[in-house]
């Protein structure tokens, strides 16, 4: 009965631990602003204009680089801010540089120019902090 209890508290702390993690940091001082499902962008605090959306579907970092995917709105918005360039797209957080639009196959060869080896792991925007 004893080892059960444990058993249940050390599965529910590892729970509860998982749930709190913010997950990885964005380099450079980018943030996340998540308005709503559409409206999901990349920004520079403290001006908090996007950079990158407004549907910023996936992103990942390595480095000073980060990267990731940026789809259509479903129902376009003219009062989304954002670049409103769908495709895929590469920053450099350490001169500000974007690349953006890129076809997949372009952003994997810049990547890997770049240095980054294989398929770059992409996440949900909701996974990466800080938030704006």
């Amino acid at each position: 009965m004893k080892a059960r209890t444990l058993l249940t508290l050390a599965l529910l702390s590892l729970l509860f631990l998982t749930a709190c993690n913010k997950g990885d940091a964005l380099p450079g001082g980018y943030a996340i602003f998540l308005g709503d499902s559409e409206d999901v962008g990349l920004v520079l605090p403290p001006k908090g204009e996007i950079l990158i959306g407004p549907k910023l579907a996936k992103i990942g970092n390595s480095g000073t680089l980060i990267f990731g995917e940026v789809q259509p709105p479903k129902k376009p918005n003219p009062s989304l801010a954002g670049s409103r360039t769908p495709g895929f797209f590469i920053l450099d957080s350490s001169t500000g540089a974007i690349e953006m639009g890129l076809s997949r196959e372009d952003w994997l060869k810049k990547l890997q120019k770049a240095g980054l080896q294989g398929e770059p792991e992409l996440v949900s925007p909701e996974r990466k902090w800080p938030r704006f």
